[in-house]
């Protein structure tokens, strides 16, 4: 009993060990097992992440610039800013078949990647590159208090909030004048050249900005991005794929804060006859997949944000491979491991 089990152990030991690496089974095995694809969908969310900060000298911002649209309190906010699909094959449990090669067939090197999806006859197995994970940090934003205010020394050393805020309005004003007068070359001395013109007033547009700032406020804005996986088995019409609010960001489809995002998945033409085969043993038997077109749509009711069309197999139809095919050693069959379809026979 004790060396049955010993047995048994080693050989799990074995299949685990071989399912690691791209496998390809020669005649004289007993069973071989291999699967036909069905597609996963990975839908890349991007959303925006929008900060409003306040400036330093929002409470005077109309009696010196005669500004209406100032940020008064700290805000954020978020928008949807892309929505694109990648495609990725994964074994159908639906559709794994066992194949009994006969001895009358002289050719039976079967072929599947180490996901164990069929990849052809006679056909070096497919080999797979795994792409590595990149981990993005978010960048931490300075303090607005502790960030150096562009004033010079005469508004720095000014006693109240107001005096600073009247010194700033002043150093505004005069870089408008000034660049002004650079523009109409209204000096008496100008820049040398093209690149010091540029220059000085690419450096003067960016302290005005930032003198600026300092009463209407400031927005920046970061990227998030968030991946949905689905792995369709039937048509669908108008599901929710998840939800977006505009304070809190992606939330789940069942969170009433957010609005909501549908998505649609429809084949041209359901045509599925190969389920009816799992688990069973076909003597002889390799199967392909007849792929069906199939239109994934996105949007939120009234706009569509997406709307494309992929071949997915796990809509199509298998078809089984012409047994003369088998008996021919010379004979190369290649199949898409993506779509499950023949891709030629040499």
């Amino acid at each position: 009993m004790k060396k049955l089990l010993f047995i048994s152990i080693l050989f799990v030991l074995a299949l685990t060990a071989k399912s690691q690496v791209p496998l390809s089974i020669n005649e004289g095995e007993p069973v071989i097992v291999y699967a036909l694809p069905k597609t996963e969908l990975c839908i890349v969310v991007e959303t925006e992440k929008i900060y409003q900060h306040p400036g330093a000298f929002y409470r005077y911002s109309d009696r010196y610039l005669a500004a209406k649209k100032v940020i008064t309190q700290e805000k954020t906010s978020y928008r949807l800013k892309s929505i694109k699909i990648s495609t990725r094959a994964i074994p159908d449990p639906a559709r794994t078949y066992s194949f009994i090669p006969s001895v009358k067939l002289q050719s039976s090197h079967l072929s599947v990647n180490s996901k164990g999806i069929l990849c052809g006859l006679n056909v070096p197995a497919e080999t797979e590159t795994v792409q590595p994970v990149v981990a993005v940090l978010p960048v931490k934003e300075s303090s607005r208090q502790d960030a150096l205010l562009p004033l010079g020394e005469e508004s720095m050393m000014a006693g109240s909030e107001a005096k600073m805020a009247e010194g700033a309005a002043k150093q505004i004003y005069r870089i408008r004048e000034s660049r002004l007068s650079l523009l109409t070359a209204d000096q008496d001395k100008l820049p040398a050249d093209g690149e010091s013109f540029k220059s000085m007033f690419e450096g003067m547009s960016i302290l005005e900005r930032e003198l600026t700032e300092l009463f209407v406020g400031k927005t920046t804005s970061e990227t998030q991005t968030q991946t949905l996986y689905l792995t369709p088995s039937a048509a669908v019409a108008n599901d929710v794929l998840f939800r977006l609010s505009a304070l809190n960001g992606m939330v789940n489809s069942d969170d009433l804060s957010g609005t909501p995002y549908y998505i649609s998945i429809q084949p041209t033409d359901i045509r599925k006859n190969g389920t009816k085969s799992k688990g069973k043993s076909e003597k002889a038997g390799i199967y392909t997949v007849l792929p069906a077109s199939t239109l994934i749509t996105i949007g939120d009711g009234v706009n569509t944000v997406l709307s494309e069309q992929f071949l997915m197999p796990q809509f199509g139809m298998t078809i089984p491979l012409d047994e003369n095919l088998l008996k021919q050693s010379h004979v190369k069959v290649q199949v898409d491991t993506q779509t499950g379809r023949l891709l030629r026979v040499e």
